[in-house]
């Protein structure tokens, strides 16, 4: 594949949190730099912080608009970046597709390839509703502000060339809810960081203060930091469940909780951190916001760790045999899913075998591949 001149507008600077919401964008970014493409990632933001991967260059601009906080805010960034664009780009990759159209800068056109991992419209309490003056007005006011977010929504969308859904649930959503043709949109899953490289099992477990000998559980960072602890559910799951196995304990990721017998927090939730907590598990349960992606839970059954997950929870199709689902996010229903777990290695293995398949198709270089041959001479 030539080499191309590649500029990727993302929504903010490098970090070392797993969960920031530019993750996925700096990982795309360093894969297709590796491939020898001229890449330039165009952020709101400074230079300042966590260095660019090797062969990115950036290009911040202040993120500071008018409307600051808002949605429309997001739309003002948005003609921003598209301002930013280099003219030489032959490829312009929007991550996520936002609101609000980047524009043309360039004096010619050419293919922009939007992806979406989630729709903003459906994000809860992602939609501002202004000051309450009542019930009513109130809600006239939601309602206006989500239907504007759904008209800025559709005009990110209008002006890819190409759209990557990250399953085939939203595809389709975006062909019924916001008029994208069918032949527009490819289904791709989201790009998931590969993480530093993590410890042994026996370091983690030391680094996690965890004896070897014994089962360990973990609950993996909220996506988004919540003004209640996210793992309330799975700590009473564990209280039920350590009767049946006195010496097991757990360990709550990413947030800041109350300890108690057998449990072990570790607030912290960059990369390097996560990863070492689950080199050191014999099972991971993630309680994502339904129905987002977990980047936790994809490293973890890289990691070939066992995952107890909703129903809820969207991974993509296929997953059926990668995952131990359970109906709700119920404290007794993660109790019974969990004990079984706990007492079945098989099941463990079988699970294991299962998960580092399914979460191949999360790595950057397979959406690095995909994107090389959009607008390129001779690609379909």
């Amino acid at each position: 594949m030539a080499r191309r001149a590649i500029d990727i507008v993302a929504a903010g600077p490098p970090s070392t949190d797993l969960y920031d919401p530019a993750a996925p964008t700096w990982a795309l970014a360093a894969c297709l730099a590796a491939h020898g493409h001229s890449v330039q990632v165009t952020f709101p933001g400074t230079r300042e912080g966590v260095p660019a991967p090797t062969g990115v260059t950036t290009l911040p601009f202040p993120p500071v608009t008018a409307h600051v906080g808002s949605y429309l805010g997001d739309v003002e960034l948005a003609r921003a970046a598209g301002h930013h664009v280099r003219r030489t780009a032959e490829l312009v990759v929007r991550d996520p597709a936002g609101l609000g159209a980047l524009g043309h800068h360039g004096g010619r056109t050419r293919p922009v390839v939007s992806l979406v991992r989630s729709l903003v419209a459906d994000a809860p309490g992602g939609v501002p509703t202004g000051p309450v003056v009542g019930r009513l007005v109130s809600r006239v006011l939601a309602w206006r502000e989500r239907r504007d977010v759904r008209r800025l929504e559709r005009e990110a969308l209008a002006e890819a060339t190409v759209v990557y859904s990250a399953t085939l649930a939203l595809r389709e959503r975006l062909h019924q809810d916001y008029g994208v043709p069918l032949e527009r949109v490819r289904v791709a899953s989201p790009v998931v960081a590969p993480g530093p490289e993590a410890p042994g099992r026996a370091a983690a477990r030391r680094l996690v203060g965890v004896p070897d000998d014994i089962l360990l559980a973990v609950v993996l960072p909220p996506v988004e930091p919540t003004p209640t602890p996210s793992a309330a559910p799975a700590l009473e799951a564990f209280r039920r469940t350590r009767p049946i196995f006195p010496g097991a304990r757990l360990a709550v990721l990413g947030e800041p909780g109350p300890g108690g017998p057998g449990v072990v927090v570790l607030p912290a939730r960059d990369a390097a951190s996560v990863q070492a907590a689950i080199a050191a598990a014999d099972v991971a349960i993630s309680l994502p916001p339904a129905p987002r992606l977990d980047p936790g839970l994809v490293l973890a059954l890289r990691a070939g760790v066992p995952c107890v997950a909703p129903l809820s929870t969207d991974v993509g199709e296929g997953s059926e045999k990668a995952l131990r689902r359970a109906e709700t996010s119920d404290s007794a229903e993660l109790a019974s899913v969990l004990a079984e777990l706990l007492a079945d290695p098989d099941e463990r293995h079988a699970l294991a075998d299962a998960g580092r398949e399914f979460v191949k198709r999360f790595e950057p270089e397979r959406l690095a591949l995909e994107l090389e041959t959009v607008g390129a001479p001779g690609a379909s």
